[in-house]
């Protein structure tokens, strides 16, 4: 599907927004993390729209996510979020596509 970054809150916003007309990521690494890497090429595989924020360059946005869902910030993280509320997370090695896909298919 597609596959952008965000790094700023209006950013997340209009996530949030699209969020109400299908399910979507939000994917949290580091850049300079081999499992983060890992987790990255998972994602780029994922059949839902994927929002990329890079914790190194956009920690405000980081923090916000956090605060805004009540989600402990881990990397890598991915949230998936459907009309605006989080309806799965899962951080580290459980970042897979299959894990990624049948949450979204509930």
């Amino acid at each position: 599907m597609s596959y952008q970054s965000i790094d700023s809150i209006n950013d997340f916003d209009a996530v949030l927004k699209q969020s109400d007309s299908e399910t979507v990521a939000v994917f949290k690494h580091s850049s300079t993390c081999d499992l983060s890497a890992t987790a990255k090429d998972e994602m780029v595989n994922v059949k839902l729209p994927v929002f990329e924020l890079v914790v190194q360059t956009a920690r405000p946005l980081s923090n916000h996510i956090e605060a805004h869902f009540g989600i402990r910030h881990e990397s890598p993280q991915v949230i998936l979020i459907s009309r605006g509320e989080p309806i799965y997370n899962a951080s580290h090695r459980a970042v897979t596509v299959d894990s990624i896909h049948a949450a979204a298919a509930q």
